[in-house]
């Protein structure tokens, strides 16, 4: 029987890790296996991201959430405007999800994204990493 997860916590001497993909963690109601073996069934009222703590309540666990790395593509961080406005022009047009860093800019690993970058000259490089990125929505 899975164990009841309905809210977060803010404390934890030793939390059980749960690994949850991305799209998972996009919505607020999902079942996953913590590495103890406990099944947890969540349902909060907001979602959550990695590093987030869920309070197990009466059974005195706390769970990690740790988003599971994927296959990403990276562009470095532009050195010069020009080349910032092409990769801020090319990205905008593409409606993608993006997740900025200070020195990067990440987006899932497409190979007909990787295709259009190699033609119009914007640099890249595949990598496996933690893909930060908000849903991406239409609706504006």
């Amino acid at each position: 029987m899975a164990l009841l997860i309905r809210n977060t916590s803010t404390e934890a001497t030793e939390p059980i890790t749960v690994q949850v993909d991305r799209h998972t963690l996009y919505k607020r109601r999902w079942r996953a296996r913590a590495e103890d073996g406990t099944e947890l069934a969540v349902d909060l009222e907001v979602t959550v991201t990695h590093g987030a703590l869920l309070d197990g309540g009466n059974a005195g666990k706390v769970f990690l959430i740790e988003q599971t790395p994927e296959d990403v593509l990276v562009i470095p961080m532009p050195d010069t405007t020009e080349m910032a406005a092409k990769i801020g022009w090319y990205l905008g047009n593409q409606h993608l999800p993006v997740e900025v860093r200070d020195d990067e800019i990440i987006l899932e690993r497409l190979d007909t994204l990787a295709a259009s970058l190699e033609r119009i000259g914007i640099p890249y490089a595949f990598r496996n990493d933690i893909f930060r990125c908000k849903m991406h929505s239409h609706q504006h």
